[in-house]
């Protein structure tokens, strides 16, 4: 027994003995391979970097199409200068610039291109500049024409933009204005839907609003409606007024947008960038401050219009523009006539608010009911 217990130790110490060389190894190797993976693996890209791109992407794209973002905007970012084409795919941004002095256009060169000799001019001649694709006539807005790749572009990508109104001023981070760019910030959705199939009605198409709307807890939305509500007091109904005043008397109606053969729908920081509206954009932007209180809405589509309804509640209901749904009484608040007062006044075209089609609560998203067979539309 004392010798086959000698001849177990001495086995046992010789395989730990082993196993702790092997461990050694292990942990040397190990230690070697991390440090050769951390000093070749590839650096990842800062962060930083990557937002300043996409940053400077949305800006652009807004910047290319100045009846989405204004010139406030552009002055904002670009002062004299104009972006009049983004062509992404390509990489190039085609600018135009004022009459100026030479001087002043230098500056603004020096100001906001990193590499002059990374500009390509348009040629002149005949009272016109031409340059790839483009001619453009010369006027006093527009008598220099050049592009440049967007990387050669510098723009403020952390500067807040400021658009004041009469008693509120309506702000935007840079990170903000990526976020609705991306659409992370509204509901989204198939855009466009159709009328239910009919016999004897022709069907037609028409786009989902609900797709623009704001979600709840949009950062510079809040501040706006923490600022627009800032002496109202609790009353849900007095809230809910001032927000409708703020849209119906500070934002424009735009004809321009109403008789435009395509519908225009713009994100909710897109209209009050611009200034204006038309009924869709202004329903849009409505519905996006109520979802900001957290306040029940429907979106109600008639023919050739669009507008809010809103719960009862302690409203008065003397105008009679109401619509019962889902057993419940929603009264109009409509964003296109200056002064609306919810449940007291009165339009013209009374039929123009209470013909409604369909009805929406984009919370729900792609879903459209009909008003009155309540159907679901298709979207596509």
């Amino acid at each position: 027994m004392a010798s086959g217990s000698l001849f177990e130790t001495e086995d046992r110490s010789g395989r730990g003995k082993v196993f702790i060389i092997a461990l050694i190894a292990f942990v040397v190797f190990a230690a070697v391979g991390f440090g050769v993976y951390r000093y070749t693996r590839p650096v990842p890209p800062d962060p930083s970097v990557r937002i300043a791109a996409e940053i400077r992407e949305a800006y652009l794209f807004l910047l290319a199409q100045p009846s989405f973002s204004g010139d406030e905007f552009r002055e904002q970012l670009l002062g004299k200068g104009r972006v009049t084409s983004y062509a992404w795919q390509r990489k190039e941004v085609y600018f135009t610039y004022p009459e100026t002095s030479e001087e002043d256009f230098q500056e603004f060169l020096a100001k906001h291109i990193i590499d002059a000799a990374k500009i390509n001019f348009g040629s002149q001649g005949e009272g016109k500049i031409t340059l790839d694709n483009y001619t453009l006539t010369i006027t006093p807005d527009a008598a220099r024409f050049f592009k440049t790749a967007p990387s050669n572009i510098r723009l403020d990508t952390d500067a807040t933009l400021n658009f004041p109104y009469l008693s509120v001023s309506y702000t935007l981070s840079p990170a903000e204005i990526r976020d609705f760019s991306n659409n992370s910030q509204i509901y989204g959705g198939s855009l466009v839907t159709r009328s239910p199939e009919s016999s004897h009605e022709p069907q037609f198409f028409f786009a989902n609003h609900g797709i623009m709307v704001a979600k709840p807890g949009e950062p510079s939305l809040m501040r706006l409606v923490e600022e627009l509500l800032r002496d109202v007091g609790d009353s849900r109904e007095a809230r809910i007024q001032r927000l409708l005043d703020f849209v119906s008397h500070e934002i424009e109606y735009s004809y321009t947008e109403a008789v435009a053969p395509r519908e225009k729908l713009k994100r909710p920081n897109e209209t009050l960038m611009t200034r204006s509206g038309d009924c869709s954009n202004k329903t849009i932007l409505l519905a996006s401050l109520l979802e900001q209180i957290n306040e029940e809405y429907l979106m109600l589509y008639s023919p050739r219009h669009i507008t809010i309804a809103v719960p009862q509640g302690d409203f008065v209901n003397e105008n009679k523009l109401d619509f019962k749904w889902d057993q419940r009484q929603w009264l109009i608040a409509e964003s296109t006539a200056a002064g609306f007062y919810i449940g007291l006044s009165r339009i013209s075209d009374q039929g123009l608010l209470t013909k409604i089609q369909y009805v929406q609560n984009p919370k729900i998203r792609d879903l459209i009911y009909d008003a009155h067979s309540y159907e679901e539309l298709r979207f596509y």
